[in-house]
């Protein structure tokens, strides 16, 4: 019986097919409370503005980011990429019409304002 002595190199993947391969993470987040909203604050490294989705549905509030990869494999990487993806449920006590967001520096800003019926409302007080 002959057997088939060559060897074959595997060919280098494509930028498409590394693409493919890309693990996705769920981002660092912080949560603030204050008077009159909610900051979510994402650690994105990364992810430029045209690589970012930020949607909402139905009672649920979906962060994707892509990450911008090199032309070039490095030689040495001890950091790897990867996209991110994590989501949020939204309560009825969310303004969810009101929400905006911001990306600087990696860092993904989302302000979710409180429904009007939870922020503090100031009663006069009337003397006589």
């Amino acid at each position: 019986m002959a057997t088939d002595t060559t060897t074959t190199t595997p060919a280098a993947p494509t930028r498409e097919e590394r693409d493919r391969a890309t693990r996705t993470v769920a981002p660092r987040v912080d949560i603030c409370e204050l008077e009159k909203t909610y900051v979510l604050l994402a650690d994105m490294p990364g992810v430029a503005q045209d690589g970012l989705d930020v949607i909402t549905e139905r009672d649920t509030l979906i962060i994707k980011g892509r990450v911008q990869r090199p032309e070039e494999t490095p030689d040495y990487q001890e950091f790897e990429l990867a996209d991110y993806r994590r989501t949020f449920t939204i309560t009825e006590d969310l303004d969810v019409s009101g929400i905006s967001a911001t990306l600087k520096d990696g860092v993904l800003r989302i302000d979710i304002p409180k429904s009007p019926r939870l922020q503090p409302k100031k009663i006069p007080v009337q003397t006589k």
